[in-house]
């Protein structure tokens, strides 16, 4: 590990006066942590524990229930979460975009092209590309389970259902969009979802997918420090292709490992605080809020930053 980080590593440990817990989802958000799962956290860092989470309830519980104080979840899942009374901020996003619709043959163009599939997507609803394909739906006239289906699923089994020609049409992140693209015959890339947002807004934005969220209450000084150590370890993670796909694909559980090597360019992984980011984010939970209140709950914008 680079000197600077074990620096960081050292600054962030005497901050800690209790144990904060950061999870992140397992997938390929776990790319910008990469240096860190491959370093020894827990003797560099007594107070700061690694934990993953696989469901998006079971982030909600950990959180709700005060047993995560740092959090990297989809963005519109986080202000669900702020509009509900949880006292949660924004502190960074870190991926951007990087959703991808994958079709036999065919590409997609527009919404309309849709009508007639059952969509595959991740996991459950509330994710940032179930939000949006609802919002282009919704915005069409069209009709959510009678003109188009949505389901769900991990990416894994999305890319096996396409493969398997049980589904026409899957909305996935990366590696599963490489992974398709290399596992299944005619496979087409199309339509990234900050295209299929430019199609129901006018306003073009890049789609802030994943953030990093932190308990109200958590001090100031380990929050900062943290998106140091975070920022730090992304930059090293991202440069070091070989080493990250390595470790995430053990994450993963066998990830292909030159899938995720080649996936990590077209996966929008940028670090931006939330003031650098809070431009993009104010226009995408405004937006989502005026086309159905349900989809994002009436965030209060002025405290949801950090």
């Amino acid at each position: 590990m680079k000197i600077f980080l074990v620096a960081t590593l050292l600054i962030f440990s005497t901050l800690l006066s209790a144990t904060v817990n950061f999870i992140n989802p397992v997938g390929p958000t776990l790319v910008p942590i990469a240096q860190l799962l491959s370093s020894n956290v827990p003797e560099e860092v007594p107070g700061l524990e690694i934990n993953f989470w696989r469901s998006v309830d079971e982030a909600i519980s950990l959180i709700v229930g005060k047993k995560a104080q740092i959090s990297l979840l989809p963005v519109t899942i986080g202000a669900k979460l702020a509009s509900s009374g949880i006292d949660i901020k924004l502190v960074a996003v870190s991926m951007w975009n990087g959703f991808y619709f994958i079709t036999i043959e065919k590409a997609i163009s527009s919404v309309e092209d849709l009508v007639g599939m059952e969509v595959f997507t991740l996991h459950a609803p509330g994710q940032t590309a179930d939000i949006i394909l609802k919002g282009a739906i919704e915005k069409s006239a069209l009709k959510i389970g009678k003109d188009i289906k949505i389901a769900y699923v991990g990416g894994a089994e999305a890319v096996q259902l396409l493969a398997s020609g049980k589904t026409r049409a899957i909305l996935v992140p990366e590696p599963f969009a490489t992974l398709a693209m290399t596992k299944v015959e005619k496979a087409v890339r199309s339509m990234p979802i900050e295209e299929l947002w430019a199609s129901f807004n006018e306003e073009r934005i890049n789609i802030p997918t994943s953030g990093l969220f932190v308990s109200g209450d958590l001090d100031r000084s380990v929050v900062e420090a943290f998106l140091m150590l975070y920022g730090q370890s992304m930059s090293l993670s991202l440069a070091d292709r070989v080493g990250t796909a390595s470790v995430v694909s053990e994450k993963m559980g066998g990830f292909p490992i030159p899938v995720l090597e080649k996936a990590i360019d077209t996966a929008g992984f940028r670090f931006a605080d939330s003031q650098e980011a809070r431009r993009e984010v104010t226009i995408y939970l405004r937006k989502l809020f005026e086309l159905d209140p349900e989809l994002t709950g009436e965030v209060n914008l002025d405290g949801f930053f950090f």
